[in-house]
Formats: C-alpha cells, sequence, structure tokens
C-alpha cells in the first residue's frame, strides 16, 4: 500500500506540473499567435490606400443612397398620378352608369378600358401642350422620356411596380454590405499594431526560442537543433523545481502516467486519479475486515497468534493467500452450522418432549445458541422430577430408567421385556403371601394387625408340636419303641426302596401303565395271555 501511495502522490505531482506545464504552452500560443500578428504589420504601408478604398466605398454608398432616394420619390409620384387615373376612370363610370364598377364583370371592365384610352389621349395632349409653350431643349427631352413612361406605366404600371420594388430591395441588400465592409475595414485598420508592440514582439520571440531550445521544442518547417548533451543531464523532478524541468520531459511523464492510469485522454487522468483513491479507501477498509476476520477464525491459535505478533509490519502489510482460504472455510463451516441450527433447535425441542416433557422446552423460529444451550442445561441438571401445582409428581425418563435398572437387579431380571411378566409374578406372589398370611391369621386366631415375626412364632410352635406327635407315629408304623429300631427300620427302607422304585419304574414302561395300582392288573393279564 505504502507503494500505491507513494506512486499517487507521484502521479498527483506530476498531473500539477503538467498542468503548470500546459498553462505555459498556452501562454506560448498566445506569444506566437502575436508573432502572426507581426507580420499583418508589415501592411501598414497600404493604410491610406484602405482609408481611400474606404472613402470611396462611403461615396460611393451615399450616391446608392441619393438614388434610392429619388427612385423612392418617382414612384410615389408614379402612384399618385395612378391613384388619380383611377379615381377619375371610376367617377366617369360613375357618371355613365350611375354606379360604381364592378369587379369581373366584361361590360365594365370594357367601358373602363375605354376611359383610360381616352385618358391617355387627353394627357398625351396635354404633354403636347405643354412642350409647345415651352422653349427649352431640356424640356423636350423631358417631354419625350415622359410621354413614354407614361405610356408604359398606363400599360404595365403593376410590372413596373414591381420591377422598382425589385431594384429598391437590391439596392438596400447593396447598401447593407458596403456598410458591413465599411466596418471591417474599420476594425481592420484598428487592430493593426504599432512599430513598439513589433519591438516588443520581436524581443518575446527571441526569449521564446530560447526557451524551446531548452526545453527540446522544434517549430515547424524549421530544422531540429537537438543538444547532444542533453541526455546526460540530470533535471530536479521535485515540485518546486517543475518550472525549470524541460517540456519533453514533462511529456514523457504525462504519457506515462497516462499509460500507467489505461487513458488516451488527459482530461481523464483527475477523474482517474479519484477512483484510484477512492478504490483505495475500499481496499484498505476491506483489508482491514479481512484482518478482522482472520484474527476472528485465528483466535483460538494462540501460538500462531504470537509467531504473528513478532513480526507486526508484516502482518500489516501482507495478507496470505492460506489465512484467507483458511478464513472462508471456517466461515463457510460456520453458515452451514448457522443455516442447520434451526435443524439443531428443533431436535432439541423433540428432545425436551421426549425426556422431560414437563419442562416444556420451545425454542422460537429465531432460534440463538445461547438459547439451545440454556435449553440443554436445564435438561442436564433436572432432577428428574416435577411437580404440578396440586403436588402430583411426574418423574423423568432417567428416574423411571434408573428403578427399572433397580428392580432388574433385585429380582433377577436380564432383559427390561421380562420386567412386566416378573411384576405380574411378584404381584401374584406377593398377593398369595399376603392372603396366606390372612389365612394364617385367621386360623391361628390372631389379630388383624399382627406382624407376620407373631405369624411366624406361632407357626413354629405348631411345627414343633406337629414334630413330637410325629415321632410317635413313626414309631407307630415301624413297629418300634426305641429310637435305634427306627433309625434301624429307616436304613432298611433306604436299601430296599431305590431298588424297589427301579423294578417298578421298568415295569411301568413294559406294562405300558401309569399307576401302581394298574400292575398287578396287566401282571395277571399277561399271565392269563402266556398260559
Amino acid at each position: 500500500m505504502e507503494k500505491y501511495h507513494g506512486r499517487m502522490k507521484e502521479l498527483k505531482v506530476l498531473l500539477e506540473s503538467s498542468r503548470n506545464r500546459v498553462e505555459e504552452l498556452e501562454k506560448d500560443q498566445d506569444m506566437k499567435s502575436s508573432i502572426f500578428e507581426e507580420e499583418e504589420e508589415k501592411l501598414k504601408n497600404t493604410k491610406k490606400s484602405m482609408h481611400q478604398k474606404c472613402k470611396f466605398l462611403q461615396q460611393k454608398c451615399d450616391n446608392q443612397e441619393k438614388e434610392l432616394e429619388r427612385l423612392k420619390h418617382k414612384l410615389g409620384k408614379m402612384a399618385s398620378e395612378e391613384e388619380k387615373r383611377t379615381e377619375r376612370q371610376n367617377q366617369i363610370f360613375q357618371e355613365f352608369k350611375k354606379r360604381t364598377a364592378r369587379a369581373h364583370n366584361t361590360m365594365d371592365e370594357k367601358l373602363l378600358d375605354i376611359i383610360d384610352a381616352y385618358e391617355k389621349q387627353i394627357s398625351s395632349m396635354q404633354k403636347e401642350l405643354d412642350f409647345y409653350k415651352s422653349d427649352e431643349v431640356t424640356d423636350n427631352r423631358t417631354y419625350e422620356e415622359d410621354s413614354l413612361h407614361e405610356a408604359g406605366v398606363s400599360s404595365n404600371m403593376k410590372s413596373l411596380i414591381r420591377s422598382y420594388e425589385k431594384q429598391l430591395s437590391k439596392a438596400n441588400d447593396k447598401v447593407k454590405k458596403l456598410q458591413d465592409e465599411k466596418d471591417l475595414v474599420k476594425l481592420e485598420m484598428g487592430s493593426r499594431p504599432e512599430i513598439t508592440d513589433y519591438r516588443v514582439i520581436q524581443q518575446r520571440v527571441k526569449k521564446l526560442e530560447k526557451l524551446l531550445a531548452v526545453h527540446n521544442i522544434s517549430i515547424p518547417g524549421e530544422n531540429d537543433k537537438k543538444d547532444p548533451f542533453r541526455q546526460r543531464k540530470k533535471y530536479s523532478t521535485k515540485l518546486d523545481d517543475l518550472e525549470y524541468l524541460p517540456l519533453d520531459l514533462c511529456r514523457q511523464y504525462l504519457k506515462d502516467v497516462a499509460t500507467e492510469l489505461d487513458t488516451d485522454d488527459l482530461e481523464n487522468v483527475t477523474p482517474q486519479v479519484q477512483k484510484f483513491n477512492e478504490r483505495l479507501e475500499t481496499a484498505l477498509q476491506f483489508e482491514q475486515f479481512c484482518r478482522n476476520v482472520t484474527e476472528m477464525v485465528n483466535e483460538d491459535d494462540i501460538n500462531t497468534s504470537k509467531g504473528r505478533s513478532k513480526s507486526p509490519s508484516r502482518k500489516k502489510n501482507t495478507l496470505s493467500s492460506k489465512s484467507l482460504q483458511l478464513a472462508m472455510a471456517t466461515i463457510q463451516s460456520w453458515k452451514d452450522d448457522q443455516d442447520s441450527l434451526q435443524e439443531l433447535a428443533i431436535s432439541v425441542t423433540k428432545l425436551g418432549d421426549r425426556v422431560a416433557p414437563w419442562l416444556k422446552i420451545r425454542l422460537g423460529s429465531e432460534p440463538s445458541v445461547s438459547k439451545i444451550i440454556t435449553a440443554l442445561d436445564k435438561l442436564v441438571y433436572d432432577d428428574g422430577i416435577s411437580k404440578d401445582k396440586d403436588g402430583k409428581e411426574h418423574p423423568s425418563r432417567s428416574v423411571l430408567e434408573s428403578i427399572v435398572k433397580h428392580f432388574q437387579t433385585l429380582f433377577d431380571v436380564p432383559s427390561v421385556s421380562g420386567v412386566y411378566p416378573r411384576m405380574n409374578d411378584i404381584y401374584s406372589k406377593l398377593g398369595e403371601v399376603h392372603n396366606v398370611l390372612n389365612t394364617l391369621r385367621n386360623l391361628l386366631g390372631l389379630d388383624t394387625d399382627c406382624k407376620s415375626s407373631d405369624i411366624v412364632d406361632t407357626v413354629g410352635r405348631l411345627c414343633s408340636q406337629h414334630n413330637n406327635t410325629t415321632s410317635r407315629q413313626l414309631k407307630a408304623l415301624l413297629q418300634t419303641e426305641d429310637l435305634e429300631g427306627v433309625i434301624r427300620r429307616l436304613e432298611e427302607h433306604n436299601s430296599f426302596f431305590p431298588a424297589f422304585q427301579e423294578v417298578m419304574r421298568k415295569m411301568f414302561d413294559i406294562l405300558d401303565v401309569q399307576r401302581m395300582d394298574q400292575v398287578i392288573p396287566a401282571v395277571r393279564a399277561l399271565k392269563l395271555l402266556a398260559s
């Protein structure tokens, strides 16, 4: 950016120098125009002739004006005579017909023509009378001209009036043209320089020639005179020394500026530079924005941030494409997460409805991360039991799961599907136990509110009494009085009964019977069959 700033500063300096140079060239052009005007001073000798020509044209213009006045007077006189003639003609016609002439009437027009012919004869006779009364020759010439003229006027008065009007308009145009020529000559005579001006211009021309030689500028049509040592000279390009910089170098700088700005018109240089300034400001804003985004993306990378803090100048002037690509990828992932935030909110709402419906977790249409975190915290830190206003409890799913697991552990249920049968079994057994206890209470004559231990003690006493009676029954069954005899009889039974049980099982299989009382009839049947 500093390079671009420096370059733009140089371009501005070149632009200002170019403007100053253009102003100098305009002044030089004015001086050249004054040089050309000096050449007109050579025509100073013709000034008198121009004055004479102007005087002649003025005199000619005056004559034309006099002639124009004479023609106007003559035309007016003829028009008045024509009016008088027409008036007399109408008066005579009215005396004859006692009415005025009608337009486009053949008889009236013929009568008017006859009256006109008589009027012509009368006027010609009047002229002859005047001629005879006069003795001068000039009067004779005038009489002839007037007689001929009156004859033509009476026959073609309208055409003559038109011709005079045309001549009058031509004369007016000519007078106007001569007046314009007169004004131009006056202006030309007044604009010609004096001898003192010519000498001043000669001195300026010499100075300009020296200045052109310094700036290596040749006049068109003359031989170029170049300084062979000019290329070796080094000119200062500072803005303060712009007046001493040659014109060709200024032009070269202007061409370079126009080339860099990609324009073919110097008027577009300033707008282009202004556009570059605006783009530079925008670029700086975008650069700062990119830096902020990169720092935001890489704020978790402590080592990288420490490494960048060691070289702040590089961090300030450059932005690597790798970091920008990483930032774009991270921002894209953030955008995807932001787009899926609505789906996450829906999932959290469903989870809350399923796990803890009493919490009534409802996220709006525009959920935020903080709202989602708050909802999840409610789900995590919830004790699992909610109470209504009436004090009724609603356990959570986790509490129910722990209860089920505890039930499986206590009652040795391996699967969840076996919980319900086991619970039914336990319930039925518990009911049986309660029934047995109630029955024992009734049989033993105990109170309904006595404990189970009392029932057990009572049953124990009964069992001990029964055992005592059982020993007496055994002695009666085994037909022995002493305990040793009972034991001996039991040992005999133990040695005899297994063999007897095996023989009876085989007989059940062979005889295909189910009870012991069926064995003897089956044996008898076989014996009968055998006999």
